[in-house]
């Protein structure tokens, strides 16, 4: 990937294509807040537009244009910004494509983490991430006001105006999300690790 250089201070009339619009949040979260902040999005995945319909319904009113059941390669090289869905595959030609003409990329999770100005706990492993999370966000919600999301299925750039630097982040991180975090040279200020099993090698390649 090619990283943007620093956090981008305005989206507004930024062209920006969103990769991946997935069905767990992190996509339709991403292209929310984009058009919220005046960028010209347009998301594209390979699935159908019957396979997205909970998704695109959550997009209905935005100013988005969609491209989907394929890719177009004008959207990953004639763009300012690419922001990748962590289940995209790092070997996608139309990444290569984009690197080679210089787009710069990031993800949904690494725009919050630029932006967060509260304390985050991240919470990742192979397995229990979920409850975790979930458990670590009912004990602190007594304590100060929590915000809890990630790969939990909620993204929470929506809720960037609202946090407080005295409030708490909880995030659930998939190894997916992880890989793109050295882009941006910032991670959480607690880190939980659950456990570390042999999955998704397929990605990884190897246990190291």
């Amino acid at each position: 990937m090619t990283p943007a250089s620093g956090p981008i201070e305005s989206f507004a009339g930024m062209r920006v294509t969103v990769v991946g619009l997935g069905r767990f949040g992190g996509g339709v979260g991403a292209a929310r807040w984009l058009a919220s902040q005046g960028a010209r999005v347009t998301v594209t995945d390979s699935a159908s537009e019957e396979s997205l319909a909970v998704s695109i319904a959550q997009l209905e009113g935005l100013d988005i244009t969609l491209h989907l059941g394929g890719h177009d390669e004008a959207d990953f090289t004639e763009t300012d910004l690419l922001v990748v869905n962590p289940a995209v595959p790092k070997t996608m030609p139309l990444l290569a494509q984009a690197l080679a003409a210089g787009v710069p990329t990031t993800t949904e999770i690494n725009l919050f983490i630029e932006r967060c100005c509260a304390p985050i706990i991240g919470v990742t492993g192979s397995v229990g991430k979920s409850t975790t999370v979930a458990m670590i966000g009912h004990i602190a919600q007594h304590h100060r006001t929590t915000h809890v999301g990630g790969n939990i299925g909620k993204s929470l750039l929506a809720e960037l105006d609202t946090i407080e630097p005295d409030h708490l982040v909880v995030l659930e991180l998939s190894s997916f999300q992880l890989e793109d975090l050295p882009i941006i040279a910032k991670g959480p200020h607690v880190a939980v690790v659950t456990n570390l099993m042999p999955n998704h090698l397929d990605r990884h390649g190897t246990m190291a």
